[in-house]
């Protein structure tokens, strides 16, 4: 029997969301919980892998059990073995077909910012005290819509073979108490493009950059762009699949 859930986790003392030798990750400590609760090995899958301080709300996982469990005492042990900074609800059976990465259609992130010292916020926005043209910020914002090639955003290491990503809704909106947030949702995402994303459109803003965005990525270079976002302003909002399979 396949089941999935969603995960929702503060990142900021694991090495994200997959299993590592030399850190403590997210699923490391859900294959654990587990494997104790169903007494037999168990291997959690995700949509995405989190970078190491990237916070999750709508992480979506599947596993796979040999018999049928009842989902509502599994989530309440899970809860109850899982540490504070981990939480998983809304378990139910699906399709054996069903993979939580393959399946998902469209991936939300959401990128915290804050233009003041907030002190109960450090570890899940990034500060930013100097000027920022936010209103050159949403022009530049409006080139990523679309199918678009964006190696220059990907960071080394990444295993993608294709760099082409749809991109369908990306705006900065201003809240309250100087509180800003880069919303962006796209078919699928490559190593590091949000945050690389996020560090260039900000650079872009304070004229530390003079480039467009859209010659930047026309150029594939990754040089071209600007700094990489600090992780803790990140967290991956929402996976989503198509209906019908949940």
């Amino acid at each position: 029997m396949r089941y999935f859930f969603r995960v929702e986790y503060d990142g900021t003392r694991f090495g994200g969301w997959q299993y590592q030798p030399n850190a403590i990750s997210v699923q490391q400590l859900i294959n654990e919980a587990l494997t104790v609760i169903l007494r037999a090995p168990c291997e959690a899958t995700g949509a995405g892998r989190t970078d190491a301080g990237v916070h999750a709300r709508g992480q979506g996982v599947h596993f796979d059990t040999a018999s049928d469990i009842d989902t509502e005492r599994v989530t309440a042990s899970l809860n109850a073995l899982l540490p504070h900074d981990i939480a998983v609800y809304g378990m139910q059976a699906v399709d054996p077909g069903f993979h939580a990465r393959y399946s998902a259609t469209e991936r939300m992130y959401k990128y915290y910012f804050y233009d003041r010292k907030s002190p109960l916020n450090h570890k899940r926005a990034w500060m930013i005290y100097y000027p920022v043209d936010w209103d050159r910020v949403n022009h530049e914002i409006k080139c990523l819509l679309g199918p678009r090639d964006f190696t220059a955003f990907c960071s080394s290491g990444a295993d993608s073979k294709s760099m082409v990503c749809d991109i369908s809704f990306a705006d900065v909106s201003m809240h309250g108490d100087g509180q800003r947030i880069f919303t962006i949702q796209a078919n699928r995402f490559i190593y590091k493009m949000v945050r690389s994303l996020v560090g260039t459109l900000v650079d872009i803003g304070r004229g530390r950059l003079n480039d467009s965005m859209d010659s930047i990525i026309n150029s594939k270079d990754r040089n071209r762009a600007g700094e990489t976002a600090p992780a803790c302003g990140l967290v991956l909002e929402w996976v989503g699949y198509p209906e019908g399979l949940l």
